[in-house]
């Protein structure tokens, strides 16, 4: 594999910036933003971009003139997104070789195009109670939601010294408010929190900006299939198990799917983290959609035992 920190030096500078200017507090509360639509052919890595918010946060930038390096697994995601501006690479992030593989895509571009932008967006959702979720499937969603990310960042960053570019990393709402049978999945998403709150502070003075997403509920494939997956792993309780969680997996089950009937849509989503993306001064954090707007402060000023009484369950 060509050296990757040779490959990136010998890559010309555009000199090009992020455009664009935003004052966000919670997107959909309150937004000033102004964000031009500049062709700058600039390469930003999706992570995830199959379905859901990776697949419309890729057509998004793509229509604002990057070039979009779309992380898929499987052929026939790769045949579904391909598109003018938009370049599928097959790139599950908890395989080593294809990481391997971005990084030589990257530093060998053939218009020597910086990097700009990586957001880390992959992932999966499993929800059970703690008692109930097996190991293997906690060390799953976390080789996923948090080891899978931390490989991509650490292969990239060369690249983003370079450019001085930014790393847009995707939480979740449930990272600070946390629904029951969420713990593994919630888990996962609060430790990519604190290791990107640590990075922020690493790499600031290189130029590098991290930003963190709290995303709340979107109309997503992922979204969609939680609930159904949560009660087929219930069906294989024990009695004793049935008995003391099957109520609350299903009155948790039934709240969420009835929200995410008035959730935001991927598109909806994505124009609004291509806005971030795109500001040049962004903030650290950012909540996306509805629920964040007040989930996120009730979750900041409420007491933990008035919390308690507040999430559903």
């Amino acid at each position: 594999m060509l050296s990757a920190s040779r490959a990136f030096l010998s890559s010309p500078s555009t000199g090009t910036t992020l455009v664009g200017s935003a004052y966000i507090v919670y997107m959909t509360v309150r937004e000033r933003c102004s964000v031009t639509t500049t062709s700058t052919g600039e390469l930003v890595v999706v992570s995830g971009a199959s379905t859901g918010i990776g697949a419309a946060t890729a057509r998004e930038l793509a229509s604002r003139g990057y070039h979009v390096l779309a992380g898929v697994r499987r052929n026939e995601d790769a045949d579904a997104i391909r598109a003018e501006g938009i370049e599928p690479v097959m790139l599950d992030i908890t395989i080593g070789k294809h990481v391997e593989a971005l990084i030589d895509r990257i530093a060998l571009d053939p218009q020597g195009r910086l990097l700009r932008a990586v957001i880390n967006n992959a992932g999966i959702e499993i929800n059970a109670p703690i008692e109930v979720l097996p190991l293997d499937t906690w060390r799953e969603q976390f080789e996923v939601n948090l080891f899978g990310h931390i490989r991509v960042i650490q292969a990239l960053l060369p690249a983003l010294r370079q450019s001085r570019g930014r790393v847009v990393n995707i939480s979740s709402v449930g990272a600070v408010a946390t629904l029951p049978i969420y713990g593994a999945y919630a888990g996962s998403k609060a430790a990519f929190e604190s290791a990107s709150d640590a990075l922020r502070r690493e790499v600031a003075p290189q130029g590098i900006q991290v930003v963190i997403i709290q995303s709340g509920g979107v109309k997503t494939p992922m979204a969609a299939k939680s609930g159904p997956l949560s009660l087929k792993l219930a069906q294989g309780m024990s009695k004793e198990h049935t008995r003391l969680y099957a109520a609350l997996i299903s009155s948790t089950v039934s709240f969420q799917s009835s929200f995410l009937q008035r959730a935001m849509t991927a598109d909806q989503a994505a124009k609004k983290i291509t806005k971030i993306v795109t500001t040049k001064r962004p903030r650290t954090r950012y909540g996306l959609g509805p629920d964040a707007a007040f989930t996120l402060p009730m979750a900041r000023f409420l007491p933990a035992r008035l919390m308690d009484r507040v999430v559903p369950g």
